[in-house]
C-alpha cells in the first residue's frame, strides 16, 4: 500500500489564519454526469473523516460555502460515482476544482498559496511513484528470470530515487518553514522512516512554533519520539551484538525459539510478509540460497508481518514461494514483537547470525546475499 496516501488520508493541519470570510468551493467536471452526489469531508484530529456538507452536480458545475475556517484544514471531496478523492487545503478565500472522473488525483485545484505549495509536492509525489512502479515491475521480471544481476541493478536505481526524493522534501521544508504543507511534508518523511530521528527533530525545531502546536503538529511530535524509540531498539540489533533472543508461534500453533531453529554453521532471520512485493520479489534468491548451502550448515527463519486476518495468505505464500523453513509470526503486522525487538521499520529486512548468534551482516539481498554465502561456506 502507498504510503504516501495513507498519510495524507490521515492528515488535518492547522495553522493561524486572520480572515474571517468564509472559503468557498466552485467546482466543474468535463465528465462527471448531472446529478452525482459530491462530498465534502475534513480529517479530524483522530484521523477520521468528518462529513461537512454535500451538494449535487447541475449543469456540470457544483459548489459549497460552508463556515469559515479558524486555521487551514485538509480536505477531501469524494463523488459518488467515482474512484478516489479530490485532496485540497481549506483556506478562506475561494477555490477551484476541476475534476475529472477517470483521473481524480490530475484534478485541478486552485486558490490559496498552501494549496499551490501542496500542488507542488502532491505532483513531485505521483512522479516518483510512477518511476519506482516502473522499476518494481522491471524488477518482478528479472527475478522471475533468475537475473539477480538486473535485479540489484534495479534495486540500486530504486534506492537512488528515493534518497533524491528525501533530499528535495527536506528542501521544501527548510525553504517553507511557515507553511503547514511542511507538518504533512515531514510527516511523510518520518511515517516512511525516510530520515531519523534525530534530522526529523531538527527539522520539526525548524517550523514555526504555531506549527508545533497544532494537532497535526503534536502528532508529529509522537511520531519522532516513537522513531527515536525503533531506532533505540534496532541499535541493539547491530552488526558485531548478540541477536535479541525470541519464541513466536509457527503456523501450527506450536512456539519456536531462535535458539532451537539455529542452524549449526550460520542462521539468517528474516523479517517478511505475503503483501511485501519487494519480499515476495526477492524470495526465490533466498530459497535458491538455502537449497545451496542447508546441507552445509544454513538455517533460515522468517518471521512473517501479516496481519491478524491474514493467516491464510501466509500459510499460502510460504506454500507457493517454496520456503522450506522455520516460519513464526504473531500476525500482528508492524506492531509484532519480535519485530519492535529489533526495531524493524520496514521489510524485508535480514540478519545473519553465526552459531554463537552474533549479527554478522543484515540487509543482504539478491547478488549481495549470495556473494557472501559463498565467502562463508564456498562454492555450491
Amino acid at each position: 500500500m502507498n504510503k504516501f496516501c495513507l498519510l495524507i488520508a490521515a492528515a488535518i493541519l492547522l495553522i493561524s489564519c486572520g480572515s474571517d470570510a468564509g472559503f468557498k468551493i466552485n467546482g466543474t467536471t468535463p465528465d462527471i454526469n448531472n446529478g452525482t452526489n459530491v462530498f465534502l469531508q475534513r480529517i479530524d484530529a483522530n484521523n477520521q473523516l468528518q462529513n461537512i456538507d454535500t451538494t449535487v452536480i447541475k449543469e456540470g458545475k457544483f459548489s459549497f460555502n460552508p463556515e469559515p475556517v479558524s486555521a487551514p484544514e485538509m480536505m477531501v471531496l469524494t463523488f459518488e460515482s467515482a474512484r478516489g478523492n479530490v485532496i485540497l487545503i481549506a483556506e478562506n478565500e475561494e477555490i477551484t476544482v476541476k475534476a475529472y472522473k477517470d483521473s481524480l488525483y490530475t484534478s485541478e485545484v486552485n486558490g490559496g498559496a498552501e494549496n499551490d505549495f501542496f500542488k507542488l509536492y502532491y505532483d513531485d509525489v505521483v512522479a516518483s511513484n510512477k518511476e519506482k512502479q516502473k522499476l518494481q515491475q522491471e524488477g518482478m521480471a528479472a527475478m522471475q528470470s533468475g537475473d539477480t544481476s538486473k535485479v540489484t541493478i534495479i534495486r540500486n536505481e530504486f534506492d537512488a530515487i528515493n534518497d533524491a526524493d528525501t533530499r528535495r522534501r527536506i528542501q521544501l521544508i527548510e525553504e517553507h518553514p511557515s507553511e503547514f504543507v511542511s507538518v504533512i511534508i515531514l510527516s511523510d518523511l518520518v511515517g516512511t522512516q525516510a530520515i531519523e530521528a534525530d534530522k526529523a527533530e531538527e527539522l520539526f525545531e525548524s517550523l514555526d512554533d504555531n506549527l508545533k502546536e497544532i494537532d497535526k503538529g503534536v502528532k508529529l511530535n509522537e511520531m519522532i519520539a516513537k522513531l527515536k524509540s525503533q531506532e533505540a531498539a534496532a541499535s541493539q540489533a547491530e552488526i558485531g551484538n548478540k541477536a535479541p533472543s525470541f519464541t513466536a508461534p509457527t503456523p501450527d500453533g506450536s512456539e519456536l525459539a531462535l535458539a532451537d531453529a539455529m542452524g549449526s554453521k550460520y542462521t539468517i532471520i528474516d523479517f517478511w510478509a505475503s503483501w511485501c512485493k519487494p519480499c515476495r520479489q526477492e524470495n526465490p534468491n533466498v530459497v535458491a540460497v538455502y537449497k545451496t548451502y542447508h546441507d552445509k550448515g544454513l538455517n533460515i527463519i522468517s518471521v512473517s508481518l501479516d496481519r491478524a486476518n491474514d493467516k491464510n495468505k501466509w500459510l499460502t505464500a510460504i506454500e507457493n514461494d517454496k520456503m522450506d523453513w522455520y516460519h513464526v509470526s504473531n500476525l500482528m503486522e508492524w506492531q509484532d514483537p519480535v519485530a519492535r525487538k529489533y526495531g524493524i521499520t520496514a521489510i524485508p529486512a535480514t540478519y545473519l547470525i553465526d552459531a554463537n548468534g552474533t549479527i554478522i551482516d543484515k540487509n543482504l539481498r539478491g547478488e549481495a546475499l549470495v556473494s557472501k554465502m559463498r565467502e562463508l561456506l564456498g562454492e555450491g
